[in-house]
């Protein structure tokens, strides 16, 4: 309908235009007549009422004060204290009435509605979440509403957006005599996905697109790394599927020919990357597993030299549109989990070994962060986990906020309301999921609901099946297939000190039943006493086993 042939705004409804000490123009009818009198009629009497009361409150004053005040507290009393009951609801329920006010500002033009009376037009339950009929937004239209279609993508672009329920399905009640539009949330994603499931929207993916899972209706949730962001975080808490979801993704790219690299500071998050069935050591090919806290920051160097070498050799490559005419390595993968734990073992790791002339700030952190900030345009990625990513998780002050602000798409579950305005603004809150491997995605500003698969235990074989004949780059630092770590430079021992939690190295005992040694027990403690064997980590204590490197014990066994 053009701006010429729409009809003129309608008259706003009123009764009758007098006030206290002014008669009124006009009187609307009555139901009980035909005419306006009795609505004059009432107009005079209030008027009458209000004057007297006043004068009467006047005299009961000025004859006897004491008495009209007692009289007049006892009348406002509950009155006053129904005022601070309805204020205190008011203000618990502020959110929400600040939501349905941007709903309103949203929906009012398309509707023809007038903003600042939305309550006559527009209904959202305070427990809309919940309901178990699943209604969720009202909206009483005008009579002359036609429904078209692009009428009605706005309105379900604004409630999605507004309300965070996604892909809202609508009851049309336009030729009732009451018209209304009825919105409701859809279907929820399936409670369990297998790989089955998934695996046709994991073959139809794009080279720049991840399936995190199925949402709602069954539709596969996606990511984009050339749309959506380079970069990814995981914020969930405990046994919500974190490792799950990152082994996911990582497969995905792993059978397209990709590298990934895994700083565990949790040591075996991901046990299908480099151990068999049988606990034999079996590292893929294209993936280095980096465990100890040493190793975690020789890795994350290696980070910062890697994109300074491929930065390089992208410039001699990249044409005037910006694309790459040449190859600059494979997509390299980086997975940090436990974040909340790396972080301060590696801040604390770098005060203990750093020379009196260099830098105060971790290189492993400084390595880490410009991925972060350039690892897009010469195919390197993050996928960041943790329980709480805070900024000072991700390397501390203004730099681990800018780098949490570079990650684009974020996988959220069992989060408070601290947690969520933290890692997604302003974007509405939806229900925190608690079903493992339920998420809430955001990515380009919207929040999905998605339900990851379940293939913890098909993990390894995925991986087998894809394209692993990529090797990775020989100075990648990491644990190799057979247990050792490969490192570039070597790193002295450090001395954690008896008030850190965590205590690096093995006790011989352990690098016996990990493989590292291959002799007995009584052997190794012989050996232990010679000359050339490993130094232990830390000052020995009385009653204490002493603790070894890994990397050194496997070098000591290899000589």
């Amino acid at each position: 309908m053009s701006k010429q042939q729409q009809a003129p705004p309608r008259p706003k409804p009123k009764k009758h235009d007098a006030g206290i000490f002014r008669d009124g123009t006009y009187f609307e009818a009555s139901p009980w007549s035909w005419s306006g009198e009795p609505r004059r009629a009432l107009a005079y009497w209030k008027r009458a009422l209000i004057t007297a009361g006043c004068l009467l409150a006047a005299l009961s004053f000025a004859a006897h004060r004491a008495a009209t005040e007692r009289a007049f507290l006892l009348a406002l009393s509950p009155a006053a204290a129904a005022a601070a009951v309805l204020c205190f609801r008011r203000w618990q329920d502020r959110d929400h009435h600040r939501m349905v006010r941007q709903l309103a500002r949203r929906t009012a033009s398309v509707l023809d509605q007038p903003v600042r009376q939305y309550r006559a037009w527009l209904d959202v339950p305070q427990d809309y979440r919940t309901r178990e009929d699943c209604l969720a937004v009202t909206f009483d239209v005008p009579p002359d509403f036609t429904g078209q279609d692009r009428d009605m993508e706005d309105l379900a672009r604004a409630v999605t957006v507004t309300t965070g329920i996604e892909a809202p399905d609508v009851d049309r009640k336009l030729a009732s005599w009451h018209p209304q539009l009825l919105y409701y949330r859809s279907d929820p994603p399936p409670s369990e996905v297998t790989w089955k499931d998934i695996e046709p929207d994991v073959t139809a993916a794009g080279p720049d697109e991840l399936v995190v899972g199925l949402g709602r209706k069954r539709k596969p949730v996606k990511a984009s790394l050339s749309l959506d962001s380079p970069h990814f975080m995981i914020n969930m808490g405990s046994g919500a599927g974190k490792s799950t979801l990152a082994g996911f993704w990582l497969v995905q790219e792993l059978r397209r020919g990709g590298i990934a690299l895994i700083l565990d500071a949790k040591h075996f998050s991901h046990p299908w990357a480099f151990k068999d069935i049988d606990a034999e050591y079996g590292l893929l090919p294209n993936v280095r597993y980096a465990r100890w806290i040493p190793d975690l920051h020789d890795a994350m160097v290696w980070l910062g030299q890697e994109l300074s070498r491929r930065t390089e050799k992208a410039e001699r490559v990249i044409n005037s549109q910006g694309k790459l005419l040449g190859d600059v390595g494979p997509r390299l993968f980086v997975v940090a989990e436990e974040m909340n734990l790396a972080t301060p073992l590696l801040k604390a790791h770098w005060a203990d070994t750093r020379g009196p002339d260099q830098v105060k700030k971790s290189p492993a952190l400084t390595g880490f962060g410009a991925v972060a900030f350039a690892g897009r345009e010469v195919k390197m990625h993050l996928i960041v986990i943790g329980q709480q990513l805070t900024a000072d998780t991700l390397g501390g002050g203004g730099s681990g906020g800018a780098v949490r602000e570079n990650i684009g798409v974020k996988c959220m579950a069992r989060y408070s309301a601290n947690a969520w305005r933290m890692q997604a603004g302003d974007a509405p809150m939806p229900p925190s999921p608690w079903a493992p491997g339920r998420v809430q995605c955001l990515a380009g500003g919207d929040v999905t609901e998605a339900q990851a698969p379940d293939i913890k235990k098909q993990l390894r074989d995925l991986a087998l099946a894809g394209a692993v004949t990529t090797e990775c780059p020989p100075d990648m630092p990491g644990t190799g297939r057979g247990g050792e770590e490969l490192r570039v430079p070597p790193v002295t021992a450090i001395d954690m000190g008896a008030e850190q939690p965590y205590v690096l190295g093995m006790t011989l005992a352990e690098a016996i039943a990990e493989g590292v040694l291959r002799r007995t027990i009584e052997s190794a403690r012989k050996e232990a006493q010679r000359p050339g064997f490993p130094a232990p980590v830390g000052q020995p204590r009385r009653g204490v086993p002493s603790r070894y490197r890994p990397s050194e014990l496997a070098a000591w066994e290899k000589r």
